[in-house]
């Protein structure tokens, strides 16, 4: 117990001294908190890139938040979150280490996006459940998980077409009904969410996209950190630049509020 207490002081120091060593000007700047989550060091370059592009700062969680006091500290030090997919050495059980990040986002109104693994994570902390592809699309001709040679093609290429709701944050993002999208999942969503809904669409079915407009939440199948980072298509730089925007609204609306009593 005596070890843990140690380690977790180590990790809320480094977290407050990282916030507190900023200067003045760079405060200003909207922070990003991702869930590093045994990312690959090819995808942490793809979201520092992206984040950075988006007119932000990219910052790491140094650990998994093991404690709902983790999850308050992590989330207090930033203005929005990004729950990655899978990619690299996930530990087992990672999700109820990202269920406390995402509900206390919510909790202290910080601007969500969950993409693919965190998107369905997200689904899941609103009640909702995934499935198996195989087992609740088996007629689709989409390659929703397509490796060659061990290397995962649709993640790196335009792999297919999704549809858009047109009332949509989503839509008000790309401007666009229809969209190119890469891949690389085996489960999907199966079972929406209390509060959640659905804002794209794969031609098979397959939920590309989930929103909660009352707290600015966000889900996508795809990887846009991939498309922007790796393929540098430019439409998909919108949706960090959309988050990037959303957290400054919603800082400047806490300290409104905060001055205001």
């Amino acid at each position: 117990m005596k070890k843990i207490l140690f380690l977790l002081c180590i990790v809320l120091a480094v977290t407050a001294c990282g916030i507190s060593s900023r200067t003045a000007g760079d405060r200003q700047k909207v922070t990003v908190g991702i869930c590093k989550n045994g990312s690959s060091k090819t995808f942490i370059k793809y979201f520092t890139k992206c984040v950075k592009d988006a007119g932000a700062r990219p910052y790491f969680f140094p650990a998994y938040a093991t404690t709902d006091e983790m999850a308050r500290e992590f989330v207090s030090s930033v203005d929005a979150i990004i729950v990655p997919g899978k990619a690299g050495a996930d530990t087992a059980g990672r999700s109820k280490y990202d269920y406390k990040i995402i509900r206390e986002a919510i909790a202290q109104g910080k601007p969500v996006l969950g993409i693919c693994l965190g998107h369905q994570e997200i689904n899941g902390v609103y009640g909702g459940k995934i499935g198996s592809i195989a087992k609740y699309h088996p007629d689709t001709e989409i390659k929703h998980k397509e490796k060659v040679d061990n290397f995962n093609k649709g993640i790196n290429t335009e792999a297919h077409a999704i549809t858009i709701d047109t009332t949509s944050r989503l839509y008000a993002i790309y401007g666009q009904e229809h969209v190119m999208v890469n891949t690389s999942h085996g489960f999907s969503i199966t079972t929406l969410g209390d509060g959640l809904k659905v804002v794209a669409t794969a031609d098979d079915g397959v939920i590309e996209a989930i929103e909660d407009n009352s707290h600015n939440v966000m889900g996508v199948q795809y990887h846009p950190e991939a498309l922007y980072g790796r393929l540098k298509l430019k439409k998909h730089l919108l949706i960090f630049k959309n988050l990037v925007n959303e957290a400054r609204q919603a800082r400047a609306a806490r300290l409104a509020a905060a001055s205001a009593q």
